[in-house]
């Protein structure tokens, strides 16, 4: 009865009630006047950007000197970090767990808001609350062949075996990002309750993934996470609710189904990111004298509601204070439980860490994968983090993965948060601060300054490593870029600018098939408005979690949103400065969408990216780099044959070139 209680206390939140169950009309905000959030804020006396011709010719790779940007009014820079704060406010994370990333208070100490726990589905269609079969409400035993115990785990290799090199430089990457559940499914499916809810099991696999890899390979993809495959309680489809650590969940396949996938990835020379959730378990025990959070001790465990494998972790693994109810309050945010029930490992306790890195380690030898990541870093013990990234990667080189990629996930608006992130070993994170810097400026309803103090304040807070950090314009935690009732238009300025400006870009599955989310504003998801389940719609035919955007089989390879994204991540690997350059911005306006225009440099050469964020067409004149591309040097558009300008000498000095863009458009420019 308990189990069936906590089961559907899980549902409670995952699934909307009668009342919730509605049709979300577009609500697109008032443009913002000026800021680097999309807040209103006061417009500064700004002119445009310009960079400065260089003084000298530079060696290769030199950047041109840039004239510093206009500072801001006093007035309107705190405005604009006030705004900041604000919509640096956490994403909800995952359905069932009922929003896992809350977080901290922005730079200025203003505590940030909590979302409600409670999403509100967003389909037209009256969805059922998902029922637990009887499977779902009995204790699950691993598949056979599942290892019991840590202890017995081997992490000797079998000998001859030869691993898949890492890439060169991860820069060079394009990561594609699956809701397993969601993409694509095999003729061994295995759905799980109501097909058209939003909470259930849709019956998307591991060998409808493998399946699909060609898909991924012809679009231009060359590294895919796939949302966890750990087995977890049935009714968490989504993967962020492990029970059994050393087993593949049975409705996404086999053990042997997940390194078959690994092995045909490498040999279309895709890498493979695993989602490790590390943080804590599905509901596997409830506390004897009920869940409230308390500040010390262990709370007495009452009724195993899960069978939690491996076997030798225990009930002391975990930390036992309660269920959170406070996000912002720091001890809670690092030892609670997530609602409802989701436990929490004890990552300050050695031999709890001894264990989870073990069996890291392990589904690293297991299965050759390339990369980790580590799901909700910022509620984890930061010793646990850098001992985690630190025996990994050695582990990982020692099998020949010298260049193994930990992967931290921290949904943080604070840039100075990746850089303590990155401070703890891990290589990588999620640019979530930027994300939520853009939104407006992207989609054309803010003026494209904003894009370039975005850039300025990420560049100034991580340095070099901001070429490393995931970009991405929508994830599986956030609305999807594109909204009910745009065009489509504004994708092409948007990809660009996802594959085109400095970082690792992450392309979110059904973004290639211009899937939309029904939700029209662009401030931040929240628990009013929440973007799960809604964004994670049922990418294959036979699916009936569907909306206009995303109905019949969306594996359309000439559909002219896939085709754009081909040509943009082709234009990216034939240009090693579009992957490995350093970026300066040549031009911003203050004022109004419009053009936004960068160089890459790299070994010599630039390559100048000029995007247009309104909806008709736009030129500007700026500045290039007076050495790498001086007066009198032919430019052509890489995007346009047809297209084609000569930079010229600027009254001030130095090189210019004047480059007019289309509505929505993008022009790559490159010394002929």
């Amino acid at each position: 009865m308990t189990r069936l209680l906590s089961i559907l206390l899980s549902l409670a939140l995952a699934s909307p009630s009668a009342a919730q169950v509605k049709t979300v009309a577009p609500v697109v905000e008032a443009a913002p006047a000026v800021g680097p959030v999309g807040a209103g804020l006061v417009k500064p006396s700004l002119g445009p950007t310009l960079s400065a011709p260089s003084l000298a010719a530079p060696s290769l790779g030199a950047p041109s000197l840039a004239l510093p940007t206009p500072a801001v009014q006093p007035r309107a820079r705190a405005q604009a970090q006030a705004a900041q704060a604000a919509l640096a406010a956490p994403t909800p994370a995952k359905a069932v767990a009922a929003k896992e990333e809350q977080g901290r208070a922005a730079a200025e100490g203003k505590a940030k808001a909590v979302p409600d726990l409670g999403p509100t589905q967003q389909l037209s269609a009256v969805q059922a609350r998902t029922t637990p079969t009887p499977e779902a409400m009995r204790r699950l035993e691993p598949p056979a062949g599942t290892p019991r115990t840590v202890a017995e785990l081997s992490l000797t290799p079998e000998s001859g075996r030869k691993y898949f090199a890492s890439p060169e430089d991860w820069r060079d990457e394009v990561v594609y990002s699956v809701m397993t559940d969601r993409f694509s499914r095999s003729k061994r499916a295995i759905p799980l309750g109501d097909p058209k809810s939003g909470v259930s099991r849709h019956g998307g696999d591991i060998k409808g993934v493998t399946a699909r890899l060609d898909y991924l390979k012809t679009l231009g993809v060359s590294a895919i996470i796939l949302s966890p495959v750990t087995m977890g309680i049935p009714e968490a489809y989504h993967g962020y609710a492990p029970t059994q650590l050393l087993a593949v969940d049975p409705h996404l396949g086999t053990m042997d189904d997940y390194k078959e996938m690994v092995r045909e990835a490498h040999a279309r020379g895709i890498k493979v990111i695993l989602d490790v959730v590390a943080n804590h378990t599905g509901p596997v025990f409830e506390y004897k004298d009920g869940s409230k959070y308390q500040g010390a001790g262990r709370k007495e465990i009452g009724e195993w509601t899960e069978l939690l494998g491996p076997e030798d972790m225990t009930g002391e693994d975990f930390t036992r204070r309660g269920v959170i109810d406070d996000w912002n309050n720091h001890d809670q945010a690092t030892h609670g439980d997530f609602p409802p029930n989701y436990r929490h490992w004890d990552t300050e306790r050695d031999a709890t860490r001894s264990k989870l890195i073990k069996v890291t380690q392990w589904w690293l030898k297991e299965t050759d994968v390339d990369g980790m990541r580590l799901d909700a870093i910022r509620h984890m013990d930061p010793d646990f983090v850098r001992r985690f990234s630190r025996e990994v990667k050695e582990y990982a080189g020692g099998l020949g993965k010298k260049n193994f990629l930990v992967l931290g996930e921290n949904s943080t608006g604070v840039d100075s948060d990746i850089v303590g992130d990155l401070g703890l070993g891990t290589d990588s994170g999620y640019n979530y601060p930027e994300f939520r810097r853009q939104q407006f400026a992207l989609h054309g309803k803010a003026p494209t300054r904003q894009l370039e103090e975005s850039f300025v304040r990420a560049r100034d807070a991580l340095g070099a490593a901001l070429g490393r950090i995931i970009r991405f314009i929508d994830n599986h935690d956030t609305y999807r870029f594109l909204r009910d009732g745009e065009s489509d238009g504004v994708l092409k300025a948007a990809f660009a600018f996802l594959l085109f400006s400095t970082g690792i870009p992450l392309v979110y599955y059904g973004a290639e098939q211009a899937f939309r989310q029904l939700e029209g504003r662009l401030t931040p998801e929240g628990g009013d408005r929440p973007a799960d389940p809604q964004n994670r719609e049922d990418m294959f035919a036979e699916g009936q979690y569907k909306t206009e955007s995303s109905k019949g089989d969306k594996f359309d390879t000439g559909a002219a949103s896939f085709k754009l994204l081909q040509q943009l991540m082709k234009v990216r690997r034939d240009l090693p400065a579009l992957r490995r350059g350093e970026q300066h911005v040549r031009w911003s306006d203050p004022y109004n969408s419009g053009i936004y225009a960068f160089s890459r440099i790299y070994q010599g050469q630039e390559v100048v990216v000029v995007m247009n964020t309104a909806d008709e067409a736009r030129e500007a004149e700026m500045f290039v780099d007076n050495g790498l591309t001086p007066a009198g040097t032919a430019l052509s558009d890489a995007l346009d044959a047809g297209y084609g300008v000569a930079t010229h000498p600027g009254a001030e000095g130095g090189s210019k070139v004047t480059v007019r863009v289309p509505a929505r458009g993008v022009r790559v420019l490159v010394r002929k």
